[in-house]
C-alpha cells in the first residue's frame, strides 16, 4: 500500500511539473484595442497607414533601433503613430 501510494505521489508530482502554463507573448499578438475609433492600439501589426494620414514613425523621432510594430491612431486613422 506504501509503495502504490508513493508511486501516485510521484506521478501526479511529474504531472504537475510537466503541465506548465505558457508565458509566451503570442496571446497578444493581433489583439487590437479601440475606444470608439477616437484611439486605437495594435500591437505588432505592421500594416501601412493609409495615404491620407499623418503618420509620425518613431524610428524618424527617436531612432528606435529595435521596433515592436506597434501603431497607434487617433481619430480614425487621421492621425497614426508607427513603431516599425
Amino acid at each position: 500500500m506504501k509503495l502504490r501510494n508513493s508511486v501516485f505521489l510521484a506521478l501526479a508530482t511529474v504531472a504537475l511539473a510537466l503541465s506548465g502554463c505558457n508565458t509566451a507573448d503570442e496571446t497578444t499578438a493581433h489583439q487590437k484595442s479601440t475606444i470608439f475609433g477616437v484611439y486605437t492600439y495594435e500591437p505588432a501589426c505592421y500594416t501601412p497607414s493609409s495615404p491620407a494620414a499623418m503618420t509620425v514613425r518613431t524610428d524618424d523621432a527617436v531612432g528606435m533601433e529595435l521596433p515592436s510594430g506597434d501603431k497607434t491612431s487617433f481619430l480614425w486613422g487621421l492621425v497614426s503613430i508607427e513603431d516599425y
